[in-house]
């Protein structure tokens, strides 16, 4: 039978650390990807939005191009009308002046009735290919919505993952803790309430993980051996090696 190895307390406070290190390190991922994600969302959320408004907007058109038909419409049904009871009054008259004021009276009243039958032709030329160009708009938004959407929705699954995640890893850090010892927990605690982040990190191609300073390459060597207790000279972290 191989000899039982029996590790020193600091080697059991650094299989500890390294533990911790490694929820801390998953929590501070989670952290940004959920700082990240709300930004993502607004953008999602402001496509749609100016997607609908543009379709909106392009709906608005129409609608005011065809009520402006509506009343070309009827200005022209009332003109009829008006040159109708006018030609029944100039059957009336009994003088000559009366007689030509009447003609101009109806003169003017088809010429404004030739100007809006123009406008009418117009309207409902320009109303069949806004019409056309509205229903290809509206067929595009609804894809691009869809798209949006389901982006959207994907994001929002991810949210509820990470939270779930991260309430699970928070749940793993005080069993994690207590296993310190006393002094070196509270330790941990003044580091992690200055940072506001975390407490300890580990060691990658002669870096601190916390904040990117480059270690000694002798230190380096030092914790990577993970038997005593080394601080970051940058950033005061406690220093472990692991494999991430």
């Amino acid at each position: 039978m191989g000899a039982m190895v029996v590790m020193s307390d600091v080697q059991r406070d650094l299989h500890v650390l390294v533990s911790i290190a490694k929820v801390d390190a998953a929590l501070n991922d989670i952290r940004k990807e959920l700082g990240l994600l709300p930004v993502r969302l607004e953008k999602i959320r402001k496509s749609i939005g100016e997607v609908e408004g543009r379709e909106s907007e392009a709906q608005g058109h129409v609608e005011e191009m065809a009520k402006e038909r509506r009343e070309v419409e009827q200005q022209l049904q009332d003109n009829e009308e008006k040159i109708k009871k006018l030609r029944v009054q100039l059957m009336q008259v009994k003088t000559n002046k009366e007689y030509t004021a009447m003609l101009h009276e109806i003169a003017h009243v088809e010429k404004d009735t030739g100007e809006k039958e123009e406008r009418l032709l117009v309207l409902m030329d320009e109303l069949e290919q806004e019409t056309d160009q509205n229903e290809s708009l509206l067929e595009e938004g609804k894809s691009k919505k869809a798209e949006l959407g389901s982006e959207q929705a994907k994001i929002e699954v991810r949210v509820k993952e990470l939270e779930a995640e991260r309430a699970t890893r928070e749940a793993e850090k005080p069993h994690l803790l207590i296993e310190l010892d006393d002094n070196l927990r509270r330790r941990y605690e003044r580091v992690i309430a200055k940072l506001n982040d975390f407490a300890v990190t580990h060691v990658a191609n002669e870096t601190c993980q916390g904040c990117f300073t480059r270690i000694p390459p002798q230190v380096a060597i030092e914790v990577k051996k993970n038997d005593k207790l080394i601080t970051c000279q940058g950033c005061g972290r406690i220093l472990v090696y692991y494999l991430a």
